[in-house]
């Protein structure tokens, strides 16, 4: 069934993807199509980059996204439709917090001009938290929204993605990766 809902009624918002285990670009192709039968098709999709782990060690790289969508579904409910997918998916959270390597991750970068909490306050990691509280310190998450979304503007530092990735400190490797659409296969 079609949605009825008309561009005013909804929002723009984005989605960063990465996955650093197994066939990275299957697990993101999952999560496209998880994504796309929950809330439909993307308004806007980044190429495929490829970063090294951000605030801990591996040998694994991610493979990371972004994906912009609009929807009538508020802050929350979108968090709530991630971290689903992200379980149905097979990851596992740790408990004790911390980052480590994993199949698939989803993080909802932005939902239009929303600033969440509204006002500033103490959080932990499973506060909801938007724009999310780490987007311009990642490079591996500029590049791909700058590709898509360059003059979208962070509305607490009130710099546009551009002006972000002109100022963003991380110089960890970023490179875009090419893929052949039928078979996934990384092409070198």
């Amino acid at each position: 069934m079609e949605s009825q809902l008309t561009k005013a009624d909804t929002r723009e918002f984005a989605v960063g993807l990465g996955s650093n285990l197994g066939n990275r670009a299957e697990w993101l192709f999952q999560a496209c199509q998880w994504l796309e039968s929950v809330l439909g098709e993307p308004v806007a999709a980044s190429s495929v980059w490829e970063s090294e782990p951000w605030g801990y060690a591996s040998p694994n790289h991610y493979l990371n996204q972004v994906i912009i969508y609009r929807s009538d579904k508020d802050a929350e409910d979108l968090l709530a439709i991630l971290m689903k997918v992200e379980k149905q998916m097979g990851r596992e959270r740790r408990r004790e917090g911390g980052m480590a390597d994993r199949c698939i991750d989803l993080d909802l970068l932005w939902v239009d001009q929303e600033i969440l909490p509204p006002v500033p306050e103490p959080s932990s990691e499973t506060q909801l938290r938007v724009p999310h509280p780490r987007l311009h310190l990642r490079r591996f998450v500029l590049e791909p929204l700058a590709e898509i979304r360059p003059e979208w503007t962070h509305p607490v530092l009130g710099l546009t993605v551009t002006e972000l990735l002109q100022q963003c400190q991380d110089q960890g490797p970023v490179r875009r990766v090419d893929f052949e659409i039928n078979t996934l296969a990384e092409i070198t």
